[in-house]
């Protein structure tokens, strides 16, 4: 089951260090408003489970947004972890691109950090990383939210 329906975990910063954490494993790590970071725990994105990940990813969206509205700020940015990826197919592109689609709908970016070669090499072919732009495309978790903060995404 765990290849079917993966674990896919939201991340925080834990204070003052770059370490990036699951927040309902480390309390203490913190989320940054108008961001959120997650990671697939799953080797590959694939047929089996690349629906299961999208749909998760965008329930996440829509429940931070009702969460943030009280604060008056809505998610500007998903940064997807993809250190534990090792692979992914046809099915895993399509639902990336449908999920950057439906992001880009609500007026939220997707940006990518450290994607195993074989993953970088797919999505290029398949010339998912031009739509998303190579500038959203990072080495670390802090980059990617470095990036976010500093353009107009997280204050949009």
């Amino acid at each position: 089951i765990q290849s079917i329906q993966p674990g896919v975990e939201i991340l925080g910063r834990v204070l003052r260090t770059e370490a990036f954490c699951d927040v309902t494993q480390y309390p203490m790590a913190i989320s940054t408003p108008g961001i959120v970071v997650i990671r697939i725990s799953s080797g590959s994105l694939c047929f089996a489970n690349a629906n299961f990940v999208k749909e998760r990813i965008l329930k996440w969206v829509v429940e931070e947004d009702e969460i943030q509205e009280i604060a008056k700020g809505n998610v500007r940015a998903i940064i997807m972890d993809m250190t534990n990826l090792m692979n992914v197919d046809t099915s895993g592109i399509l639902a990336l691109e449908e999920l950057h689609k439906r992001l880009l709908s609500r007026g939220v970016e997707l940006a990518m950090v450290n994607p195993r070669w074989l993953v970088i090499h797919k999505l290029k072919l398949a010339h998912f990383v031009d739509k998303i732009g190579k500038e959203w495309v990072f080495l670390t978790v802090g980059e990617a939210v470095d990036a976010c903060l500093s353009s107009k995404i997280a204050t949009a």
